[in-house]
């Protein structure tokens, strides 16, 4: 019967395709305007040790996220880059009363698995549950972060596996010339030490691993999130019950980046490569600066979007490349850096580069049009109203406000302040903050036929040459 019917509907389905097809095609609606983004009512607690919590009813599906956001990250491995990340790896090695397989074994019986990542400022431990489960997650939770068994035995195998995957990192094109890059912009920062070598890993002991967690943890520094369909009453009697005597420990340390704006071009040879991969950029303004919305959408229009000017150039027009992305990263405070990467053709190498600073030169000086400005606009309206309309969405925007110290509006309004952006904001922001003449550039491919046209274009000259 199945068979019968599915013939049937494809017999009608080609029947409507060639009655299409004879006929002139017909022009599809223009779209509609996205719908502002609405945060579903939510409830800000603060137990009396400074932990902060944020309940969010929120969907119709029985399950609930809950994730823990600590202060803490990669910036506090001090000269031990990959410190951070052992320690997340470690949590998952058991805590409380169960091992590292008893511990997954728990959170598969809730319906989820246990997540910990940890990030340039922040460490997440998130768990996804049935709905009738959340309170016990709390439970679980609590056990990771404040009972962590952290064994010895199991940190050689956990180094060897981070010295295999940093190892294949600097393997790849893209993490050679990002190391490089982020070392350029921000020197001996952590932000600027992105992968771990065999010898800082080598150097990193369990004393290490504990004092981590016994400075780096406690209430002051963390925020619970629980998303979803949850019973407040038992979550908040968990939240009490289980952190409610945690230690608030020492708050956030503070460690301000000075981000280079002087420019310079470092080249990396790689004899014989296909390709080229460039990476352009410099420190902009973070989210909570006043001008920020207009900066993001310039860097949509520019090349942070499927709709942008670079990808249209380089990927379509020319096809030089198989895409070509800006985008803005944002830290702790108010930096942040601005980053074009791409990987182009090798012979296209400099003429890429030159349209990238022509581009660049036009967007800094001509307003775009209100055409191509609204649908930058709708793209991102869109996306972003798709993206926090899950619970991990959710709660990823929730923690990227309280990181960035986003005023309580700052997503309600989004959308709004996204479409109040006009065609010479863009420009007046472009002009603004990315200038050519302060970016640093990698170009990593093989020197022995680029160098000469690389060096050679008017855009680097004077620029310092590493």
């Amino acid at each position: 019967m199945m068979r019968r019917m599915s013939a049937i509907l494809l017999g009608a389905a080609l029947a409507a395709a060639a009655a299409g097809s004879a006929t002139a095609r017909e022009t599809p609606p223009s779209p509609g305007m996205p719908r502002a983004f609405a945060l579903p009512t939510k409830q800000d607690l603060r137990l009396p040790n400074g932990l902060g919590v944020t309940l969010v009813p929120f969907g119709t599906v029985p399950k609930t996220t809950l994730a823990l956001v600590l202060r803490t990250g990669n910036i506090a491995d001090g000269p031990k880059t990959g410190l951070a990340d052992l320690v997340a790896d470690m949590l998952k090695e058991g805590a409380g009363d169960r091992d590292a397989g008893g511990l997954a074994r728990l959170a598969a019986e809730m319906g989820g698995a246990l997540g910990i990542d940890a990030g340039p400022d922040q460490t997440t431990v998130m768990l996804d549950v049935l709905a009738e489960r959340a309170a016990d997650a709390v439970g679980v939770l609590a056990d990771v972060v404040r009972r962590p068994r952290l064994p010895a035995s199991e940190l050689p195998r956990l180094k060897a596996n981070l010295a295999r995957t940093s190892a294949i990192a600097r393997s790849q094109p893209q993490e050679v010339a990002g190391e490089a890059y982020a070392h350029l912009i921000w020197g001996d920062h952590p932000y600027g030490r992105t992968l771990p070598t065999e010898t800082t890993i080598a150097s990193i002991a369990i004393e290490d691993i504990r004092q981590f967690v016994a400075h780096e943890f406690g209430a002051a520094r963390a925020h619970l999130y629980v998303a979803g369909q949850f019973d407040a009453v038992s979550v908040e009697r968990a939240l009490n019950d289980r952190f409610g005597d945690w230690a608030p420990g020492s708050p956030p340390a503070a460690h301000p980046p000075v981000g280079s704006r002087t420019r310079t071009v470092k080249l990396i040879d790689r004899p014989g490569a296909a390709q080229s991969t460039v990476m352009l950029g410099l420190p902009v303004a973070g989210p909570a600066t006043p001008g920020f919305m207009r900066l993001s959408v310039a860097n949509a229009l520019f090349g942070g979007s499927l709709l942008s000017r670079l990808d249209q150039d380089l990927r379509e027009d020319k096809g030089w490349t198989y895409g070509a992305a800006s985008r803005i990263t944002p830290y702790a405070g108010s930096a942040a850096v601005w980053t074009l990467a791409t990987d182009v053709n090798a012979p296209d190498t400099a003429p890429a580069l030159a349209e990238i600073f022509k581009e660049l030169e036009r967007l800094r000086s001509t307003p775009p049009s209100a055409e191509e400005l609204k649908a930058i606009q709708n793209y991102r309206a869109g996306t972003f109203v798709i993206g926090a309309s899950s619970r991990g969405g959710l709660i990823a925007q929730l923690a990227f406000c309280e990181l960035q110290g986003l005023p309580a509006d700052w997503l309600t309004n989004y959308v709004a302040h996204l479409y109040a952006v006009t065609p010479q904001d863009v420009r007046a922001a472009a002009a603004e903050y990315l200038d050519p003449g302060e970016m640093t550039l990698v170009v990593l491919g093989d020197l022995r036929t680029l160098k000469p046209a690389i060096l050679a274009l008017p855009a680097l000259s004077g620029a310092s040459i590493q």
